[in-house]
């Protein structure tokens, strides 16, 4: 008697078939014409990279007006920058002194200076102690930061002259506010120091400044050199300088006669024992000549 085989697929019933085309709904998504109902996942919002710390533009160090000093070959150096015009493109005045022995070589020249960063000079001179023979070059100086200027002179050969050059770094003397403007009354008074005029000095030379800025002396230098028509004045801009100029009329022997003098000075803290105040005063011709002066009170 043979046995009834099954068949090979059975159909499904219509409730597991429902069940099947519902799972089939969940996984691919089912709806007629292409479309669908069911809610598009957004892209999350990007938020932006904060910018990054932008480096401040700092300028560059720029030139100040005032008093400098440094050592030079182990011997002092005095630089004066003193403004003489207002306004863009002001005009400095530059006065240094070396004492490269014991009365100082004189430096002058001009030049675009305080305000910018390396500044060229327009004219150079220097007066050498003893020698007294103005000799010309160039120079510039530059700004390296925090107050400290590097001066840098050139002066070619001359005849049996060799040829000299100068380069310094020097900064404001200790406790000096270069925009802090000076008082007659820091000045004021009778000062007894080194009086030197390239061909000569005159120690213990007293020099008298009155309330009112009048500078004088009883005292005559290179036999028949006196001093008129003498004036001290803090500088207009405020700078912590002195104005100075002095006229010496004419003489017989002096080699600086029918001559008016032009330069600057300032007073500081004296490093003599026993001293609180120190005058630096420099005057020169427009050919570079000139006086300079150096006292402790």
């Amino acid at each position: 008697m043979m046995t009834k085989q099954q068949p090979f697929f059975k159909a499904p019933s219509k409730a597991s078939f429902l069940a099947l085309f519902a799972v089939a709904c969940l996984l691919v998504g089912c709806g007629g014409g292409g479309s669908s109902n069911a809610p598009v996942a957004e892209m999350p919002t990007l938020t932006p990279l904060p910018n990054a710390p932008s480096t401040p533009n700092t300028p560059a160090p720029l030139i100040a007006p005032g008093a400098y000093v440094a050592t030079l070959n182990g011997k002092d150096w005095v630089s004066m920058l003193l403004p003489t015009t207002q306004g863009n493109g002001t005009v400095s005045n530059f006065y240094g002194m070396h004492y490269n022995a014991t009365d100082p070589d004189l430096f002058s020249g001009s030049g675009t200076i305080a305000g910018v960063n390396t500044a060229t000079l327009s004219r150079v001179f220097v007066y050498p102690n003893i020698s007294a023979a103005v000799r010309s070059g160039s120079g510039t100086i530059s700004n390296l930061g925090n107050g400290v200027v590097r001066t840098t002179l050139t002066f070619p050969a001359v005849g049996v002259e060799q040829g000299k050059d100068i380069n310094v770094v020097a900064s404001p003397p200790s406790n000096y506010k270069y925009n802090t403007a000076p008082t007659l009354s820091s000045a004021q008074g009778t000062w007894q120091g080194r009086w030197s005029y390239g061909f000569g000095y005159v120690d213990n030379f007293n020099l008298s400044i009155s309330a009112q800025g009048n500078v004088s002396s009883s005292m005559s230098f290179q036999q028949d050199c006196v001093l008129t028509q003498g004036i001290l004045a803090p500088n207009f801009d405020g700078t912590n300088l002195f104005t100075f100029s002095v006229t010496i009329p004419t003489a017989t022997q002096c080699s600086l006669k029918s001559q008016t003098l032009n330069g600057a000075a300032f007073v500081t803290t004296s490093p003599v024992a026993g001293k609180s105040q120190r005058l630096y005063l420099l005057g020169v011709t427009t050919d570079g000549r000139g006086i300079s002066f150096r006292a402790d009170r």
